[in-house]
């Protein structure tokens, strides 16, 4: 699979991912009725702990968010986060809390800036996820 998404979009999640660092980001993917992500949308990180190795979105942030790209014929396609000096790989504790039918877009952010930025599909059983390409579109 390849996951296409809008180089505006792309360039706001990666400085997301700057601006947070040390600390994880997270936000949501929204995507178009051709399954191309065209925005993204900012979430809060509310991980109750540590959160330079953690994330957690607001169940009651993500219902509005659902709620508010269905009224505009769009839908949340998936979330992105990242990797404050970790590889951009999906971790245990990302691939349990994970949707299967999600998309999950990874920056790697080593000392600060963003790096290798990667998609991935987790299984239905929480244990792999499957590394979807990138195809970056104007």
């Amino acid at each position: 699979m390849t996951t296409r998404i809008k180089k505006r979009v792309l360039d706001e999640i990666r400085a997301h991912a700057e601006s947070s660092y040390p600390e994880e980001c997270c936000g949501l993917l929204v995507a178009d009725a051709d399954h191309r992500i065209i925005e993204s949308v900012r979430a809060t990180n509310a991980y109750p702990g540590v959160r330079h190795h953690r994330y957690d979105i607001d169940p009651v942030e993500l219902f509005r968010a659902d709620q508010t790209a269905a009224e505009r014929g769009l839908k949340i396609a998936g979330v992105y986060h990242s990797h404050p000096n970790h590889p951009a790989s999906l971790s245990a504790f990302d691939l349990e809390h994970s949707l299967p039918s999600y998309s999950y877009v990874v920056v790697a952010v080593p000392s600060g800036r963003a790096g290798d930025t990667r998609s991935w599909i987790p299984s239905g059983d929480h244990r792999t996820a499957s590394e979807d390409r990138i195809a970056v579109e104007g």
